[in-house]
């Protein structure tokens, strides 16, 4: 084996095949513009992956587009490609477009390679802990990739962005600035498939402790030497040096029982090869079984007939449990939390926890129902559906997605006149679809609690609210118009406490369906407001584009 040529003491010619250039940019009046760019050298007995459907992934967000490639060059091409993008000079591969990005100086600064003690967010698991090598921007980013990273919390249409590099990249760019705009060289270890410490022989005298992984096939692993040092309280306690058997493994003899150990792994040809920070050995483990829930089959509502059938797993509700007695260290612990909470964690833009409190909705119905039946299927004791023309299909869309029993299914309408003499294709009404509803979601075998379907005649009803539990939303659109053709919000109301009380007083004055339906008002029907109501049809059908007519109740 002789090294490569160059300035890449640490890489042995035979390792690696291939490389494969991962590489991300946003375009802007032309200009590529360098999110993101990685370089993996594949060992020589890893498969080469397929070429991306036409070359890759694009997508337009506002004026931007996001543009993901991968490319697979051979070995001394892919290092030549990264040498020129340190130099400013950097293409997108097969294309020779010019990629902008800042000055960019490497690190290590001598050409060599680091191995991270936390895994990076874009490795994946088979490289373990790989060495790497990264340019970093030494000067501020460009305007287009300021404003997508500072907006990707508030920002709708930089939220989408995020949420789409996420699917295509398979982690948060923007949520990690150390590594925005920067290129990686990823050189994984080319000898061993993975390297761990684990207790081959324990007793409470002396224990075996054993380091190793399994050779890649062909890997002469005679050149490793393994160091394996055991940390007490911080401070070394004793130190093992030693070369791997044929099977890549290294043991060393304890005298006394291992508290936690760290290991190095290098290799005279190639430097460092794996480094694992002191960590504690996890002596027992306990498996408990939690239960998945019995499934409920939900068929899709009747204007959507196309649509596949869904399961939803109904949990049951979990029992209370007892604070824990409040000592110091829980106290503590407890202060602790409260103040990540409040200025946030060490990348708080992707903390799980972060909420959003308005969602904009156009152009993906799909999406819209699906995110609306994730907040349902939250709620622990209620849901209450306000809206005007709420309808069985309505009730079957959402409110079935309520994921654990007992969940009391509400809701609270204002029909007008004209919806009682709605009738679908089947010749049924729209209260006899209503009720047929309300006494099968009322069958024990579906689990729900309390099914309250109410209609309101004191107080007229104008905007919609969805409340799950003690949290309140609010819409401008009927539920089963949102996420169609024009703009839609849903607003998580910041201070519910007025809108709930509102919103139950209304509750408690209105009335069953059951009785309003059985003694509805029969609007009287005269030749001058039946041609009315036809000839306001057809100028709603003559200004839609399509000419395709109005099919919702609201359309009136």
């Amino acid at each position: 084996m002789t090294h490569v040529t160059g300035q890449w003491p640490s890489l042995v010619a035979g390792d690696y095949n291939v490389g494969v250039i991962r590489l991300v940019t946003l375009v802007r009046d032309r200009v590529n513009h360098l999110l993101f760019s990685s370089i993996e050298l594949l060992p020589a007995e890893m498969p080469v992956p397929p070429p991306p459907v036409n070359g890759g992934w694009s997508n337009n967000f506002g004026s931007d587009r996001i543009c993901v490639g991968r490319t697979v060059m051979p070995f001394k091409d892919a290092l030549a490609w990264y040498e020129q993008l340190a130099k400013g000079y950097g293409v997108i591969p097969g294309r020779n477009f010019a990629i902008t990005s800042p000055r960019l100086a490497p690190e290590p600064d001598y050409n060599g390679f680091t191995v991270l003690t936390d895994h990076p967010p874009f490795s994946p698991a088979w490289h373990g802990r790989p060495r790497l090598h990264r340019l970093i921007p030494m000067e501020p980013l460009a305007y287009p990739v300021r404003a997508m990273r500072d907006g990707s919390t508030q920002v709708e249409v930089f939220i989408r962005a995020r949420e789409w590099l996420r699917q295509h990249i398979h982690f948060d760019l923007l949520a990690y600035d150390d590594w925005l705009g920067s290129g990686v060289l990823i050189a994984p270890n080319p000898l061993l498939r993975y390297c761990h410490t684990r207790l081959a022989e324990q007793s409470g005298v002396g224990e075996i402790v054993e380091v190793g992984g399994t050779p890649r096939r062909g890997a002469d692993v005679s050149a490793l030497r393994f160091t394996v040092q055991e940390v007490r309280a911080g401070a070394p306690a004793w130190r093992a040096v030693g070369n791997p058997n044929a099977f890549g493994r290294f043991r060393a003899e304890a005298r006394a029982q291992v508290a936690a150990v760290r290991h190095d792994l290098f290799c005279e040809r190639r430097g460092l090869l794996d480094h694992e920070e002191p960590g504690f050995f996890f002596r027992n483990v306990n498996v408990s079984y939690a239960d998945p829930g019995r499934p409920r089959e939900v068929t899709p509502p009747q204007r959507t007939p196309s649509a596949q059938p869904r399961t939803v797993h109904v949990r049951p509700q979990p029992a209370p449990t007892a604070a824990p007695h409040p000592t110091a260290l829980r106290q503590l612990e407890e202060l602790q939390r409260s103040r990540d909470e409040r200025v946030g964690t060490l990348r708080p833009a992707e903390a799980p926890h972060a909420r959003r409190n308005v969602r904009l909705l156009e152009h993906d119905r799909d999406e819209t129902v699906k995110w609306i039946q994730k907040l349902i299927g939250s709620a622990r004791t209620q849901i209450l559906l306000v809206d005007p023309y709420l309808d069985a299909d309505d009730l079957q869309e959402f409110a079935t997605a309520a994921a654990y029993q007992g969940v009391a299914i509400r809701g609270l309408i204002n029909p007008r006149p004209g919806l009682n003499r709605q009738v679908d294709a089947n010749g049924d009404k729209f209260g006899d679809q209503m009720l047929e509803k309300i006494q099968m979601l009322r069958n024990p075998a579906q689990e729900f609690g309390e099914i309250d379907i109410r209609v309101s005649r004191k107080r007229r009803l104008h905007d919609r609210f969805l409340q799950i539990d003690d949290v309140v939303w609010h819409s401008g659109h009927s539920f089963n118009q949102m996420g169609k053709g024009e703009i839609s919000l849903m607003t998580l109301v910041a201070e519910p406490a007025e809108t709930r009380e509102v919103l139950a007083k209304a509750f408690a004055d209105a009335e069953p369906f059951e009785s309003y339906w059985a003694n509805r008002p029969m609007p009287s029907c005269s030749l001058r407001q039946t041609l009315g109501r036809q000839l306001r049809r057809l100028a709603k059908w003559i200004e839609r584009p399509n000419g395709s007519e109005p099919q919702e109740a609201g359309d009136e």
